[in-house]
Protein backbone atom coordinates (compact mmCIF):
# COMPACT_ATOMS: atom_id res chain seq x y z
CA UNK A 1 0.00 0.00 0.00
CA UNK A 2 1.14 3.70 -0.75
CA UNK A 3 -0.26 6.51 1.37
CA UNK A 4 -0.53 9.93 0.48
CA UNK A 5 -1.16 12.82 2.37
CA UNK A 6 -2.62 15.74 0.67
CA UNK A 7 -2.40 19.65 2.55
CA UNK A 8 -2.44 22.82 1.67
CA UNK A 9 -1.95 26.42 2.89
CA UNK A 10 -5.04 27.11 3.75
CA UNK A 11 -8.53 26.56 3.27
CA UNK A 12 -10.25 26.53 -0.79
CA UNK A 13 -7.00 26.64 -1.97
CA UNK A 14 -7.83 23.11 -4.46
CA UNK A 15 -6.86 20.21 -1.73
CA UNK A 16 -10.31 18.24 -2.53
CA UNK A 17 -9.67 19.15 -6.76
CA UNK A 18 -6.47 17.79 -6.39
CA UNK A 19 -7.46 14.89 -4.73
CA UNK A 20 -10.80 14.00 -6.43
CA UNK A 21 -7.90 14.15 -9.82
CA UNK A 22 -5.26 12.06 -8.66
CA UNK A 23 -8.11 9.45 -8.30
CA UNK A 24 -9.99 9.90 -12.02
CA UNK A 25 -6.39 9.88 -12.90
CA UNK A 26 -5.39 6.23 -10.86
CA UNK A 27 -8.87 5.01 -11.75
CA UNK A 28 -8.70 6.03 -15.41
CA UNK A 29 -5.36 3.83 -16.14
CA UNK A 30 -6.45 0.87 -13.77
CA UNK A 31 -4.91 1.45 -10.45
CA UNK A 32 -6.92 0.67 -7.42
CA UNK A 33 -7.31 3.93 -5.06
CA UNK A 34 -9.34 4.89 -1.97
CA UNK A 35 -9.09 8.40 -0.07
CA UNK A 36 -9.78 9.44 3.22
CA UNK A 37 -10.95 13.24 4.48
CA UNK A 38 -10.93 11.94 8.00
CA UNK A 39 -11.61 15.43 9.69
CA UNK A 40 -13.97 17.74 7.70
CA UNK A 41 -15.92 21.08 8.98
CA UNK A 42 -18.49 23.26 7.84
CA UNK A 43 -20.56 20.03 6.86
CA UNK A 44 -24.17 20.05 6.33
CA UNK A 45 -25.60 16.59 5.52
CA UNK A 46 -28.64 18.11 3.46
CA UNK A 47 -25.83 18.81 0.89
CA UNK A 48 -23.46 15.98 1.74
CA UNK A 49 -23.08 15.27 -2.30
CA UNK A 50 -21.41 18.94 -2.58
CA UNK A 51 -18.99 18.18 0.47
CA UNK A 52 -15.63 17.59 0.05
CA UNK A 53 -16.37 13.88 1.45
CA UNK A 54 -19.25 13.97 -1.38
CA UNK A 55 -16.80 14.90 -4.08
CA UNK A 56 -14.08 12.26 -3.00
CA UNK A 57 -17.08 9.74 -2.90
CA UNK A 58 -18.15 10.53 -6.53
CA UNK A 59 -14.61 10.32 -7.73
CA UNK A 60 -14.27 6.75 -6.03
CA UNK A 61 -17.14 5.82 -7.92
CA UNK A 62 -18.94 5.29 -4.95
CA UNK A 63 -22.37 6.34 -4.23
CA UNK A 64 -22.51 9.57 -1.43
CA UNK A 65 -24.99 7.93 1.24
CA UNK A 66 -24.40 8.35 5.17
CA UNK A 67 -22.39 5.21 5.03
CA UNK A 68 -19.71 5.74 2.93
CA UNK A 69 -19.21 9.67 3.97
CA UNK A 70 -18.81 7.92 7.43
CA UNK A 71 -16.77 5.37 5.86
CA UNK A 72 -14.09 8.25 4.82
CA UNK A 73 -14.65 11.24 6.99
CA UNK A 74 -15.73 9.91 10.19
CA UNK A 75 -14.76 13.61 12.16
CA UNK A 76 -17.35 16.05 10.84
CA UNK A 77 -17.85 19.29 12.46
CA UNK A 78 -21.22 21.42 11.15
CA UNK A 79 -19.34 24.91 12.21
CA UNK A 80 -16.95 25.97 9.07
CA UNK A 81 -14.00 26.73 11.71
CA UNK A 82 -10.95 25.38 12.50
CA UNK A 83 -12.06 21.49 13.35
CA UNK A 84 -10.76 22.23 16.92
CA UNK A 85 -12.99 25.52 17.73
CA UNK A 86 -15.86 23.16 15.06
CA UNK A 87 -15.43 20.52 17.52
CA UNK A 88 -15.88 22.57 20.57
CA UNK A 89 -18.81 24.21 19.12
CA UNK A 90 -20.62 20.79 19.15
CA UNK A 91 -19.14 19.97 23.33
CA UNK A 92 -17.10 17.28 21.25
CA UNK A 93 -13.28 16.71 21.36
CA UNK A 94 -11.19 16.29 18.25
CA UNK A 95 -8.02 13.83 19.43
CA UNK A 96 -5.05 13.92 17.20
CA UNK A 97 -4.29 10.16 17.91
CA UNK A 98 -7.75 9.41 16.99
CA UNK A 99 -7.46 10.64 13.94
CA UNK A 100 -4.18 8.86 12.83
CA UNK A 101 -5.40 5.69 14.41
CA UNK A 102 -8.47 5.89 12.41
CA UNK A 103 -5.90 6.63 9.12
CA UNK A 104 -3.66 3.46 10.02
CA UNK A 105 -6.67 1.29 10.24
CA UNK A 106 -7.92 2.04 6.43
CA UNK A 107 -5.68 -1.06 4.98
CA UNK A 108 -6.75 -0.49 1.10
CA UNK A 109 -5.52 -2.31 -1.43
CA UNK A 110 -3.54 -0.23 -3.67
CA UNK A 111 -3.37 3.89 -3.26
CA UNK A 112 -4.56 5.12 -0.02
CA UNK A 113 -4.94 9.11 -0.72
CA UNK A 114 -5.60 11.04 2.80
CA UNK A 115 -6.94 14.56 2.38
CA UNK A 116 -6.33 16.97 5.37
CA UNK A 117 -8.60 19.25 6.72
CA UNK A 118 -7.67 23.70 6.47
CA UNK A 119 -4.50 24.66 5.96
CA UNK A 120 -1.07 22.71 6.99
CA UNK A 121 -1.07 24.70 10.29
CA UNK A 122 -4.32 23.53 10.70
Amino acid sequence: MTAIFITATGTDIGKTFVTAGLIRHFRSVGRKIDALKPVVSGFDPALSEASDPGMLLAALGKPVTPAEIERISPFRFAAPLSPDMAARKENRALDFSSVVDFCRRVEPDGILLIEGVGGVMV
